[in-house]
Order: C-alpha cells, then structure tokens, then sequence
C-alpha cells in the first residue's frame, strides 16, 4: 500500500499544500527523517546545475565541507507586494559567517534565499504570482541590512510543456546584473534529469552503494512511496486526455473569496468559462458556482436573457466577471 496514493483518495486528496510540506520536511535537516542535510545538499546541489549563475559564488565550499549548513525552512511565508499578500510555498535560508570589514569580526548573515513556487498541475498557473512573489522578496530585502542577500527562484512544475506555466516562468525576468536567478525544477521526467524524482532516487541508489549514511527502512519505504506518488501524479495531471482541449489561453480572469474558499473564474480564448477551486486545486462545476458567488456577492447579474430563457455558463461567467471587475 502507498500511503501517499491513499491519502489523494476523494476530497481529501493530496494537494500542492502537502507536497510542498513533505518535500520541506525532506530539505529541513532539523525534522526527524535521520537525513541530516543530506537532502538539503543534494537538492542544492541540482538547483546550482540548474542555475546559470553560481550558486553560492564566494561560498561553494559550504557544499562540499561536512560541516552541517545552517538553514531555515518555512511553509507558506508571508510578503506583502503592493498591499497584496502573497504566500510563497517554501522559502530556504541559508546563512553563513561572513566577514565585516568594518567591524574586522566575522557575522553571521543570510547569504541565499531560495522560494519555491510549487505546482503539481499545470492549470495552477497564475501569469503574474512567479514575478510578484520575487519583487515581494527583493523588496523586503532592500529594506533591510543584508541588501546583498542572494534570492533564488524556483518554479517547480510537473513535466511537459505548457503555455499557461511557461509564461508564467517567462513573466519574471530578473536583471542580468543581478546575483539572482531563477531555475524550472521538475518534479518528473522521461529522463529523471534535473527532477526531484531522479533526486529521490539517487539519494537511495547512493545508500544502497554505501555513499551515504544508512535510511532507516521506514524514511527508505516512505521515500519509495513519494516518488511513486510523485511519478503517479505526473502522469495524472499532465497525460493528454487530461490537459489536451480546444480551450486555448486565458483571455481574461477574476479571483474572488467566499465563506468556503476561494475561486478563480476563467474566461478562455474560445469563450468557453471554467472555475478554478484555489484550495482545493481543482476546478468545479461551473454554473452553480457561478450562482453562488452572484448570491453571496450581491452581483445585478440575472440569471436569465431577456427573452426569459436561462443564460449558459459561458453568458453568465462573462456576466459574473464583468461585475466582480467593477465592484473590485
């Protein structure tokens, strides 16, 4: 039995939320999976292949010394951009000794900042959050002493290629000049190559060698599980029959929050409406969601045309946006 496929059974399915929780449980060295920092140095290590920058730069002998990194990782860290609050999925800080000229004493200070934006299904894609949650980051840290704080961005995704993400990722573009960068990690691919999957199983093919310190058989079977859990996923939400359709891009969109969750109403390019479920990371039925949210805003939308008949979802989502637009 997989626990992590028994856990996606139903509503109480596995989202972006809980993965991003376990592979956060993996890279904290301080949680009780008896890894230590093993992970956290691997998964350093393909972001700093990944990279077209150097990772740690004046620093990359942390990576290779036995000495454990000093780290802090958080789950839904708050930043503000514009009044707005954004939530980035994991963000890693990694601090180190740095000498002060000024004092002539060594200080520890926050030398990498790495935030990943987690997505398991490629209808996640928001085109501004990637771009947003970066200028939040760098804002903040202007703001404060160690302005020379290095930010990372990850864009971790499932596999494939699909416009909504791609212009997602290409929305941010950070200064050439600048010490930061951002990498699209992959949580599976044909190849395993530069995949949290292939990580996964070259963290165990390396204890298998006796590379690494012995996984207790319970972290080694939980480990098995999450990259079968992870290939699984990849398949589900990334197979043709799932994401392949004549909807064409999003034209126009709206986010709005009720007393059950929050909903993200989509107008395609073939003017076809679609509701996405932001907790939940699903999309729902939508007309009679489209009802609710008329009722519980207290939209003038009627639900019918002139001529007495019932207006279609795709009438009643343009209807629905247009006045969630005007009443901001």
């Amino acid at each position: 039995m997989n626990i992590f496929t028994a856990l996606s059974q139903g509503k109480g399915s596995l989202n972006e939320n809980n993965m991003s929780a376990m592979l956060s449980f993996l890279i904290n060295p301080y949680q009780e999976h008896g890894l230590k920092d093993t992970f956290l140095k691997e998964f350093l290590k393909l972001l700093d292949e990944l990279t077209a920058k150097e990772l740690f730069e004046n620093n990359s002998n942390l990576l290779k010394n036995k000495n454990s990194l000093e780290v802090e990782v958080t789950l839904e860290s708050p930043y503000n951009y514009k009044g707005q609050k954004r939530y980035l999925d994991i963000e890693i800080q990694i601090y180190d000794d740095v000498f002060d000229p000024v004092t002539a004493e060594y200080e520890t200070k926050e030398i990498l900042k790495i935030a990943v934006e987690n997505k398991i299904k490629p209808s996640s894609a928001q085109n501004d959050q990637f771009k947003q949650e970066y200028k939040a980051i760098r804002s903040k840290i202007n703001r404060t002493e160690d302005k020379e704080t290095k930010v990372l961005m990850v864009f971790l995704t499932p596999s494939g290629d699909f416009n909504s993400l791609k212009k997602e990722f290409d929305n941010l573009i950070i200064d050439q000049e600048s010490n930061d960068d951002k990498v699209w990690l992959k949580w599976d691919a044909a190849d395993d190559s530069g995949t949290l999957a292939g990580l996964l199983k070259s963290l165990l093919k390396s204890e298998a060698n006796f590379e690494i310190d012995p996984i207790s058989d319970y972290v080694r079977n939980t480990l098995k599980a999450f990259i079968r859990h992870i290939i699984e996923t990849n398949i589900k939400f990334t197979s043709p029959e799932r994401v392949a359709d004549d909807l064409g891009d999003i034209k126009e969109s709206v986010t709005v929050e009720l007393r059950d969750g929050k909903y993200r109403i989509e107008k395609y390019e073939s003017s076809s409406i679609k509701v996405y479920n932001l907790n939940e990371q699903e999309y729902e039925v939508a007309k009679p969601l489209l009802r609710k949210i008329i009722k519980d805003k207290d939209l003038d939308v009627s639900l019918y045309f002139d001529s007495g008949n019932k207006r279609n979802t795709r009438s009643l989502g343009r209807k629905v946006i247009k006045a969630l637009k005007v009443k901001g």
